[in-house]
């Protein structure tokens, strides 16, 4: 049975429990970071505390805990588990509201934190030469400050993954206003053209992954060119390559894009070389 910290406090996850007036609850007023380990060891651990942070900065949460603290409450949560390999999600709400109404001030007593560990399983090996089918969905990527930060409101990515199960795929792509692919309902998206790498940039309304800015830096140390740009729908078909990157599994190879391959089909050279890169650094 696995434990959950509760402000504070680790307990077993069947007696997790929170106030049904919280406002993570009622309004998705909060925000959530999630991590793997490799080894035993949490995966970029203070890069997701600070984001995490700059993101209760952004809805003006006041946190629970500091940078210091929160890598503390995390290994202590990790270890009362005692997983081999461990996925990790980090959720900080406004805490518990007073009253009706959206405006923060009518909340009582401080910030709610959880932490959830579930063990986590191997990523078969056959994906990384398979890939991932993906759509384009029909669900268009607002431009607000909320697309950049991980908050509790997935909505439109769980209306996208949807669609990619209805249409027999594993991920969906979302577009911007402008049409332009923004990213996936878990991940940010790389497209390999002439052995060139190209992303949308940080201007566009995408989560700054982590994971994306380690590939970045693991492909430019590899002498690779990476140009963060938008990218039209069109630039997507014609890609020689395609990946996604996200923190629970890292790198994944796009194959096809509604049934169209991109490329041969198969896990590129490039994204090859970057997954096997990845796995150093893990």
């Amino acid at each position: 049975m696995s434990k959950a910290y509760i402000n504070g406090k680790i307990i077993p996850l069947k007696d997790a429990k929170i106030s049904v007036l919280d406002r993570g609850l009622l309004y998705g007023d909060g925000v959530f970071e999630s991590l793997r380990t490799y080894n035993g060891r949490p995966f970029l651990l203070e890069e997701h505390i600070k984001r995490l942070l700059k993101g209760l900065k952004t809805l003006k949460i006041r946190s629970p805990l500091s940078a210091k603290q929160f890598k503390l409450a995390v290994l202590k949560t990790l270890a009362s588990n005692k997983f081999k390999e461990s996925y990790i999600k980090i959720i900080v709400t406004r805490g518990e509201a007073q009253g009706h109404g959206l405006d923060p001030a009518q909340t009582s007593g401080r910030p709610t934190l959880i932490m959830l560990v579930e063990e986590q399983k191997p990523t078969p090996k056959k994906l990384y030469v398979q890939g991932w089918k993906v759509i384009i969905s029909s669900i268009i990527k607002p431009n607000a400050p909320t697309s950049r930060i991980k908050t509790l409101n997935y909505a439109d990515n769980i209306l996208a993954k949807l669609e990619a199960k209805k249409n027999g795929a594993n991920e969906a792509f979302l577009l911007d206003k402008n049409g332009d692919v923004a990213e996936g309902t878990v991940s940010n998206v790389f497209i390999v053209k002439r052995g060139n790498l190209y992303t949308p940039a940080k201007e566009s309304p995408i989560l700054p992954g982590l994971t994306r800015e380690l590939v970045i830096k693991l492909a430019k140390q590899s002498a690779s060119r990476v140009f963060e740009k938008n990218l039209s729908p069109e630039e997507l078909y014609a890609a020689d390559e395609c990946f996604i990157t996200l923190s629970g599994i890292g790198i994944v190879p796009i194959t096809s894009v509604w049934n169209k391959k991109i490329g041969n089909g198969k896990c590129g050279h490039i994204t090859a070389s970057l997954i096997k890169l990845y796995g150093s650094m893990t």
